[in-house]
């Protein structure tokens, strides 16, 4: 099932123009520029802007995008329910993660898509990466059907099952003044001493973190990392990211038990929504490789 003015016009603002969009949806651009007007026709008022100056969203179009996306998913799901009674692994399957968890021990997502992608299937898959914050907001509207990260606030429209755990330390930089201090100078005290980053997203955050006033915020581990390593800050990241930096001699951990931490990762889905079949089998798989 398909609407060609909805599908044009989300191609239309994520190729960010009529010139590109035309390769990927293979028709000319007097034909998308047709099927633009029609929708503006049909919803009674301009969705974007375009000319000499460029493509540009109207403020309703904006809104008309958002809504577009959101209806379009819902469509593809259902098109997927429906092939399903052919019993036919099909449809998307989005799964949604945190950055930097290739490498956690026992985080079970790689081993269950062997085990998925293994069975005969035309499904298409889609891995999102995002905070914790905004995966559970992706599982309640739909845009994201299975998502495995350390979630702090749970909420009762979602179902949780632990999978793996995630140790976090304290760590500085080489250039840093701490990198050769004695173990009896690291204490909780030295996040009021030195500078601090932290993620935007709070989810792991030790106890000695709570009065930590940070003086730079990043969004990502890697942003994260950056910042430890170049000796200005204090930073926590996870154990196995951190791994060669410290065998490399370019990070130290700051042993404390304060500064030292455990994070529950979590499988979560939508208790309310009648699972598809590709869903039910990746929680399967998830759960197994989990040893669950």
């Amino acid at each position: 099932m398909q609407n060609n003015l909805l599908e044009t016009f989300v191609t239309v603002v994520e190729c960010g123009g009529f010139s590109d969009a035309q390769y990927a949806l293979g028709i000319t651009q007097s034909a998308i520029s047709c099927r633009i007007r029609d929708l503006e026709l049909a919803l009674g008022y301009r969705v974007c802007q375009r000319g000499r100056s460029g493509f540009c969203l109207t403020e309703r179009g904006q809104i008309a995008y958002e809504k577009a996306c959101a209806m379009l998913r819902r469509v593809r799901d259902f098109d997927a329910e429906l092939t399903e009674l052919r019993d036919t692994i099909t449809g998307e399957l989005r799964i949604g993660v945190v950055d930097a968890v290739t490498s956690l021990p026992g985080f079970p997502l790689v081993a269950a898509l062997q085990r998925f992608l293994g069975r005969k299937n035309d499904v298409r898959l889609e891995i999102v990466v995002a905070s914790p914050t905004d995966l559970t907001q992706g599982l309640i509207t739909g845009s994201v059907h299975v998502a495995i990260a350390p979630f702090k606030n749970k909420v009762a429209e979602l179902s949780y099952t632990e999978v793996c755990t995630e140790g976090h330390s304290l760590y500085c930089g080489r250039q840093h003044p701490l990198f050769d201090a004695s173990a009896d100078a690291i204490t909780p005290e030295i996040l009021n001493r030195f500078p601090v980053c932290q993620r935007s997203y709070d989810t792991a955050a030790g106890p000695a973190f709570g009065s930590a006033f940070p003086k730079a915020v990043v969004a990502n581990m890697e942003a994260m990392a950056m910042l430890i390593l170049s000796g200005r800050y204090l930073g926590a990241l996870p154990d196995h990211y951190a791994q060669g930096w410290v065998a490399s001699g370019d990070l130290r951990t700051l042993d404390h038990p304060e500064l030292s931490w455990k994070s529950e990762f979590h499988l979560a889905v939508r208790q309310s929504q009648a699972q598809r079949r590709a869903v039910e089998l990746l929680v399967k798989d998830v759960l197994s490789s989990a040893g669950i």
